[in-house]
């Protein structure tokens, strides 16, 4: 059984960018700043590689910047830093041991500010190869 890549993933974001709310649901009471992370697809490489097609979405209404640094550079700087952090997994190991192969750009950060809010939200799609659990066979 493959590990929740959204769940490994967020954590790791949590932890290299320093943004606090790294989600798989927009929050009802939206924070100034945050990013979401959707598992738009993907596949089975292999019987121990899952490659997870990842969609982040990254929001940041500016509230929290220093004056003169609008919403949608700060959105942008967002999105710059996950992916940053997205392509230096390879070789990582993740949760409980989980080793990441690869990360693949399909998409880099686009602007696409939120039709509902019009908070700045950018936008960029990685593939991440995830290796299955180790199990010792008994």
């Amino acid at each position: 059984m493959f590990a929740n890549a959204q769940a490994l993933i967020n954590a790791y974001i949590r932890e290299s960018t320093g943004i606090a709310k790294v989600v798989t649901t927009v929050p009802k009471d939206r924070p100034s700043r945050f990013v979401r992370t959707v598992r738009t697809g993907g596949f089975m490489r292999d019987s121990v590689t899952d490659v997870a097609r990842l969609t982040f979405e990254c929001w940041n209404d500016g509230a929290d910047e220093p004056p003169g640094v609008s919403a949608k550079v700060a959105a942008e700087r967002d999105a710059q830093m996950v992916r940053e952090a997205s392509l230096e997994l390879p070789g990582r190991l993740l949760g409980d041991g989980i080793k990441i192969h690869r990360t693949t750009e399909v998409a880099g950060p686009s602007d696409s500010p939120d039709p509902d809010s019009t908070i700045p939200r950018y936008v960029l799609t990685h593939e991440v190869h995830v290796r299955a659990p180790y199990r010792k066979a008994s």
